[in-house]
């Protein structure tokens, strides 16, 4: 029996005609790494879905089961809207950030129908910036949220009839942000290539000595958090022409600070 499987990650950066093969094999290979130990068990992608840019893979053989598990774990999976529940922590990344002035939206990969997860203002200023009555735009700016920058959020409330989910910010992600803070360390988060060809452009570029961590929290979306001192917007500049077509943020104590005045 095949099990098909559609993937968490979305796929938005793909190359100009003559390169699409080359994410495909890429990504084949990322998936293969993280499912080894099972060489009677074949994995495959059947194809890249247009409406979600998501992919859909095939897994067949005798450890099909675990390895449509592993993938499940390590990579996550589209949901049913009807399976949405309250209380529970999903993986998302922002989308159309800046759009309206009402909130964040986080596309936690919620299908049938296709619905994306409502932070709104007040828990956004209650969350991130003390309580204090910040515009969205502020808010933005200060953490310099970017369309797929990652977060985990909790959902609050689901309303089935009217299609509409609302969550606020999951601990984890919460707690990233406290560290930046406690310790005055700034972050880059890049939106558009692998964390390997991440790491190779800062290698590259002479700033490995400035690195603690690099985070993957999919294919395309990666951040790093760097030693102290270290400047983030430099950083960008620097390493910016190598990775084209790219986006970049820069997570700044200081600037985060602001808010809180």
């Amino acid at each position: 029996m095949v099990k098909t499987l559609v993937l968490f990650d979305q796929i938005y950066n793909i190359p100009k005609a003559g390169r699409k093969e080359d994410v495909y094999l890429r990504y084949l290979k990322y998936l293969k790494e993280r499912v080894k130990g099972f060489p009677d068990t074949s994995l495959e992608i059947k194809k890249l879905r247009d409406f979600d840019k998501r992919f859909e893979v095939s897994i067949s053989g005798p450890e099909e089961v675990f390895m449509y598990n592993i993938l499940k774990k390590e990579i996550g999976n589209i949901k049913e809207f009807k399976d949405i529940d309250e209380g529970a922590i999903y993986q998302g990344n922002f989308t159309d950030v800046g759009k309206v002035g009402f909130g964040l939206f986080v596309d936690c990969a919620f299908m049938n129908p296709k619905v994306e997860v409502l932070l709104n203002l007040h828990t956004l200023r209650e969350q991130l910036c003390h309580g204090k009555e910040k515009s969205l735009k502020q808010i933005i700016e200060a953490y310099d949220f970017i369309d797929h920058f990652p977060v985990y959020v909790k959902i609050l409330k689901t309303d089935k009839e009217n299609l509409k989910v609302q969550g606020e910010l999951a601990p984890i992600t919460l707690d990233l942000f406290k560290k930046i803070l406690d310790e005055n360390l700034e972050a880059v988060f890049l939106s558009g290539e692998t964390k390997g060809q991440f790491k190779k452009a800062i290698t590259r570029k002479g700033h490995f000595r400035d690195i603690i961590t690099v985070k993957r929290f999919g294919f395309l979306e990666n951040m790093v958090l760097l030693k102290e001192d270290s400047n983030a917007p430099g950083i960008i500049s620097h390493i910016g022409t190598y990775l084209e077509n790219c986006k970049f943020s820069a997570l700044r104590p200081k600037r985060i600070r602001q808010l809180f005045n």
